[in-house]
């Protein structure tokens, strides 16, 4: 595989990123140095940067005598992930909302729903818009601690999310959720907006739950 020499970390990341949100690499798959330098044609060195990068993203875990593994979600995973981005999700929107820029904020919102109902279904674009509407808020919080603990277990939620949010239906239902969310924030019933946004992260998570149902082996 050709690859720029100057990014080479930064590509093998993105490749890897991709790789196993689309689960072309799937949960619990063990990576191996030698493999990898198979694959790219590289040396050691970039691909541990890559490999960093990915743990501290809590995509792939390091275990002693073992090596590095894809992460593995369980139910109750899920169950925690989905929880504590609806709260963390909910309380962007109340910090949003003391920024002084209302007008602006709730424009780029429009903008993002708009842009959302016209993106291809199904494609990384839209998947990059869904995920925009609520990273929103977050830049309008002014608060890094926030955004911090958001990213720190966001990659492991878009594993599942990039799953479910193939489905045409699923896509619909998601779109209308951000459009009731949209509608109570430019109405002012911030706290309403809070609330549905939290409803709208638990029933992404009842997708999430038929998703990882579907990977589980069936016994007999």
């Amino acid at each position: 595989m050709n690859l720029n020499k100057q990014t080479l970390s930064e590509q093998i990341y993105r490749i890897l990123r991709e790789d196993i949100l689309s689960q072309k690499i799937p949960c619990h798959a063990r990576l191996t140095l030698k493999m990898l330098q198979e694959r790219f044609g590289v040396s050691s060195t970039p691909i541990r940067e890559a490999l960093t990068r990915l743990i501290n993203e809590k995509l792939i875990s390091y275990y002693s005598n073992v090596g590095v593994s894809v992460v593995g979600l369980t139910e109750d995973d899920l169950r925690e992930i989905y929880q504590f981005i609806g709260d963390l999700d909910s309380l962007a929107i109340r910090y949003a909302s003391r920024h002084p820029e209302q007008e602006r904020l709730v424009a780029q919102l429009a903008d993002n729903l708009e842009h959302t109902e016209i993106c291809v279904p199904a494609s990384r674009e839209w998947k990059a818009c869904s995920d925009e509407f609520h990273l929103i808020f977050y830049q309008y919080s002014k608060n890094s601690r926030l955004i911090h603990s958001a990213e720190q277990i966001r990659s492991q939620l878009s594993i599942a999310a990039y799953q479910y949010e193939n489905i045409p239906e699923t896509q619909k239902n998601i779109l209308g959720e951000h459009r009731q969310i949209f509608d109570d924030y430019r109405s002012g019933d911030y706290e309403k907006a809070m609330a549905d946004m939290r409803l709208h992260l638990s029933h992404s998570l009842q997708y999430a739950l038929a998703w990882v149902k579907e990977q589980t082996p069936t016994e007999g």
